[in-house]
């Protein structure tokens, strides 16, 4: 079992399928809490990448100067 984060693309993706599901008109309200609730872990994990991503950016312009 591999303890590896998730590629950025790989939970955009996911992201994606869990909207697609969200915007279907035969989705049930619970399933449509599940999804919900997911899509607010993938966010967060997302923009968890995004932060990681800026501060990498922002120390290497720090060793440049």
């Amino acid at each position: 079992m591999s303890t590896a984060q998730p590629q950025y693309q790989d939970l955009s993706a996911e992201l994606e399928d869990v909207l697609a599901k969200l915007q279907s008109s035969d989705v049930q309200v619970d399933e449509a809490v599940k999804l919900y609730e997911a899509g607010l872990k993938l966010v967060a994990a997302l923009e968890k990448h995004l932060a990681q991503a800026e501060n990498k950016i922002e120390k290497l312009k720090l060793q440049r100067t």
